[in-house]
């Protein structure tokens, strides 16, 4: 009987969610998240949104596209706190999916793509197949934790727009933050219950605002 192993990695930048497929016998009674990961950040002035930059070496960003796994590192030498290590793409670059301790709600790493929980990032490790199971990248990185206010513009800010617009808001997705992104920001930090209430994106409202699915249904809970 065929062993039943990992098929295909689903990472989702904007997400920062990994998901799993599986194939063989007990492919239905395995684990498929989603799963919290953080991707390569890039370097300044460097557009990792755009495929072609994402897979360039010496940019820090992961690389979009479909690969397959390539081979295994139980830790990396220079980084031992990255474990588990499972490369795709290319061996040159390094690039991987790997446990790292710290997993913020935006991208952070150098290229790889860190695991927040240990035991799926083994798991990876584990029950993928080289030259077979696929991973697959895709999406657009989040905005990097810079304070936004009232006044600025771009892409950050075009960002911000659209995960207020995904989490239930009505506002346009311009790329400006005026008056009426303000009001929105405002009304967001009052719901979330946030101490400050000033319409700025500030750390506390980054993180509020892109945590994930499940902890803010749980933050949700504590509240009532």
């Amino acid at each position: 009987m065929a062993d039943t192993y990992i098929s295909k990695v689903f990472v989702n930048l904007w997400k920062q969610a990994i998901t799993l497929t599986w194939a063989g016998p007990n492919a239905s009674q395995q684990p498929t998240g989603p799963f919290h990961c953080s991707p390569g950040r890039g370097l300044v002035g460097i557009n990792c949104d755009i495929e072609a930059t994402s897979r360039r070496a010496n940019t820090n960003c992961t690389p979009k596209g479909e690969w397959t796994v390539l081979g295994y590192q139980r830790r990396f030498v220079a980084f031992p706190e990255a474990e588990w290590v499972t490369q795709f793409q290319s061996l040159e670059r390094g690039i991987a999916l790997h446990y790292y301790p710290v997993v913020p709600q935006y991208p952070a790493s150098h290229g790889c793509v860190r695991v927040a929980d240990y035991d799926i990032a083994k798991l990876i490790y584990d029950k993928t197949e080289p030259l077979k199971t696929k991973v697959i990248v895709h999406g657009e990185l989040r905005p990097l934790p810079d304070i936004l206010r009232r006044g600025q513009s771009g892409s950050a800010v075009e960002k911000m727009q659209m995960r207020l617009v995904e989490v239930g808001y009505s506002l346009s997705v311009d790329g400006d933050f005026g008056p009426t992104t303000e009001k929105i920001v405002k009304r967001f930090q009052q719901d979330a219950g946030l101490s400050s209430v000033d319409g700025v994106l500030g750390p506390a409202t980054y993180d509020t605002l892109f945590e994930n699915e499940r902890s803010r249904q749980r933050r949700a809970l504590a509240r009532v």
